[in-house]
């Protein structure tokens, strides 16, 4: 996945977000896209910590940065 496919997917005017924002947004679309595959072959508590780890990211990186809103 790349960022910059993320950027051309959301109006950058409605979800305004940095391009280090926009990469936090894509790992954590990544890791809930990765516990979706494993579904049946792992429990999901298995994945919950690299979610929750992401999720957090995203949301100290947003709350801290001017040029992102609720990334």
């Amino acid at each position: 996945m790349d960022h910059n496919k993320l950027l051309a997917l959301w109006n950058t005017d409605d979800y305004p977000a940095c391009p280090e924002g926009m990469m936090l947004a894509q790992a954590y679309l990544i890791s809930c896209g990765e516990g979706v595959n494993r579904l049946g072959t792992e429990e999901p508590l298995d994945r919950m910590n690299d979610i929750q780890v992401c999720y957090m990211a995203l949301v100290e990186h947003g709350e801290g940065c001017d040029f992102c809103n609720e990334v």
